[in-house]
């Protein structure tokens, strides 16, 4: 079995960030975004796995850290969610663009 180095999964979570970002500046629905967000997230926990695997010392700390955004991950979308519901009952749309009531 191949193994794939450091190189490849830097690569390869940099293009999930770079989904993920796309999703967060062109979508307009508020749960699209935050599924775009979770993308992102999870290209930075696989960043700091497979960082932690090629590193000798940091093994321990990049597990906990993707450990950290797994929980930080969770608690975004249960209140996210919980944001857009009530958001939606009030103006009955979850289009970012057409929420005046979040506008300053």
């Amino acid at each position: 079995m191949p193994e794939v180095g450091l190189a490849a999964a830097l690569i390869f979570t940099a293009a999930l960030f770079s989904i993920g970002l796309y999703g967060v500046m062109s979508r307009k629905g508020a749960v699209q975004i935050l599924m775009s967000l979770e993308i992102m997230l999870f290209a930075i926990s696989l960043n700091a796995i497979a960082v932690a695997l090629f590193m000798p010392g940091a093994q321990m700390a990049g597990w906990q850290f993707a450990l950290f955004l797994m929980v930080l991950g969770a608690a975004e979308i249960a209140i996210g969610l919980s944001l857009v519901v009530a958001i939606y009952r009030r103006s009955k749309t979850s289009e970012v663009e057409e929420l005046k009531e979040l506008k300053g």
